[in-house]
């Protein structure tokens, strides 16, 4: 008999799952601070037998039937509690011959657990304790303390409504002492066992809301108005995997590296056309064509800073100064400076130095000694009067009298510094045929050029 109630009721929710399944679409399961109203109905086995000295008592369910109804309220965390009052009518045959109706009325206290499998399925387990009822026919009605344990399921048709199907058992121990000892002779003291298979329909008014019903209750929800069917957090906001700030479910481009900016798409945006997304482009106006780097910003091969795209040398050697174009900056002429003696610092047709050509050696020694290491050259001139050959001479001794004095009187200047260069009277710079004009042609001209110039 057990085996075939609980086979009907299998058959009976694989029935009911499709068209449940199909209408609670929309539904939420149990909410949380509602109340649950159910009426239920089922079938109950019973295998009670009492047989103590030879006399039994046998109890079976009339037409393996149950009534019920069910009031309980949902706390948060999935606890509930409740209370029940269940009909069964029963058959009590004691051994010596005839039947006697025996109805069972059972009122219960329960405490349960759900957890939701589904936004529209849930699971249960309930136990409670209470009181078994007996009320046998032509004899007297007896009380016994009764306790009860089982699971069931919610299947839920809208966010308020839904079948319910439950497996129980109620356990009495010591039942129908008086009932036995009136119809036997002989008090029962053994306990009895009834499986409860029922289905039935359960109404949930109240309760928190789920207006966008993805599962978070408007309470929590910190996205409402969710489109249906959208996949959410736990804040009730759609999932945005790769975290550009599109939901996945307008996310075009799902797998965007993190920091890139995208458009309204979810697709990343590269401004400049450079390969490297912007948000992550240091460089985020790079010239269209510019090589670029993992930054986005354009190469320098050779480290001069002047980027490749406009580099005219790009391989100018390291730590070489370039210029806007990227081309070393050409070295400086060496500076040449010029000091002139004219023949008054000389004493009359001879290379001795006068008093004041010494002074004026003297003021531009410093100046001399400037550049170190600098190259000297000494220039001795004369005018055209008297004998080319011997005005030659005469320019070379006097270049060398302001070459001697130098280097005697500055122990930093080396003789290995000079270069003694006689020109006599072969570069005039005024004219010979005037006094002045001799005048300014006697002289020694000194050039100071840095090392290496020439």
């Amino acid at each position: 008999m057990i085996t075939r109630t609980l086979w009907s009721l299998v058959v009976g929710l694989v029935i009911l799952l499709p068209p449940a399944m199909a209408a609670g679409q929309d539904a939420t399961g149990p909410l949380r601070g509602a109340w649950e109203i159910s009426a239920f109905a089922g079938g109950f086995d019973d295998d009670y037998e009492f047989d103590p000295d030879g006399s039994v008592l046998y109890i079976d369910p009339d037409n393996n039937v149950i009534f019920g109804g069910f009031l309980g309220y949902h706390l948060p965390y999935g606890f509930f509690l409740g209370a029940e009052g269940r009909y069964v009518p029963l058959d009590m045959r004691p051994a010596a011959g005839g039947v006697t109706d025996l109805n069972a009325y059972f009122a219960n206290a329960l405490v349960g657990f759900t957890i939701p499998l589904h936004k529209y399925v849930d699971i249960y387990a309930v136990g409670g304790i209470g009181q078994a009822m007996w009320r046998p026919e032509d004899l007297d009605s007896e009380n016994d303390f009764a306790y009860t344990y089982g699971a069931g399921t919610h299947l839920f048709l809208t966010p308020n409504i839904a079948l319910k199907g439950e497996v129980r058992m109620h356990q009495i121990d010591e039942a129908l002492v008086n009932t036995s000892q009136a119809l036997t002779g002989t008090p029962a003291n053994e306990t009895f066992w009834g499986w409860a298979y029922t289905v039935g329909l359960s109404w949930f008014p109240g309760g928190e809301k789920d207006s966008d019903k993805d599962g978070v209750y408007d309470a929590a929800d910190a996205c409402p108005e969710t489109p249906r069917g959208v996949v959410v957090d736990a804040r009730g906001c759609p999932l945005d995997s790769d975290g550009d700030g599109v939901p996945d479910y307008l996310d075009n481009c799902p797998n965007t590296p993190r920091g890139a900016t995208v458009d309204a798409h979810g697709c990343p945006m590269d401004s400049d056309g450079d390969g490297v997304f912007d948000g992550l482009d240091r460089c985020p106006n790079t010239p269209a064509g510019a090589p670029v780097d993992s930054s986005g910003c354009p190469l320098d091969s050779d480290g001069d800073g002047v980027f490749d795209y406009m580099d005219d040398c790009p391989n100018t050697p390291r730590g070489t100064e370039v210029d806007s174009r990227g081309c070393p900056i050409p070295e400086p002429e060496p500076e040449v400076r010029n000091f002139t003696f004219q023949d008054v610092y000389f004493e009359f047709d001879s290379a001795m130095l006068t008093d004041e050509g010494r002074e004026k050696l003297m003021s531009i020694g410093d100046s001399l000694l400037s550049v170190s290491n600098a190259s000297i050259e000494v220039h001795g001139h004369t005018d055209s009067t008297g004998d080319e050959t011997y005005n030659m001479g005469l320019s070379q001794r006097r270049a060398e009298s302001v070459q001697n004095f130098l280097v005697e009187n500055y122990s930093q200047l080396r003789a290995t510094q000079f270069t003694i260069r006689a020109f006599g009277e072969e570069q005039p710079i005024a004219d010979n045929a005037t006094r002045e004009g001799r005048a300014q042609n006697r002289r020694v001209e000194i050039k100071m050029l840095p090392p290496g110039g020439n």
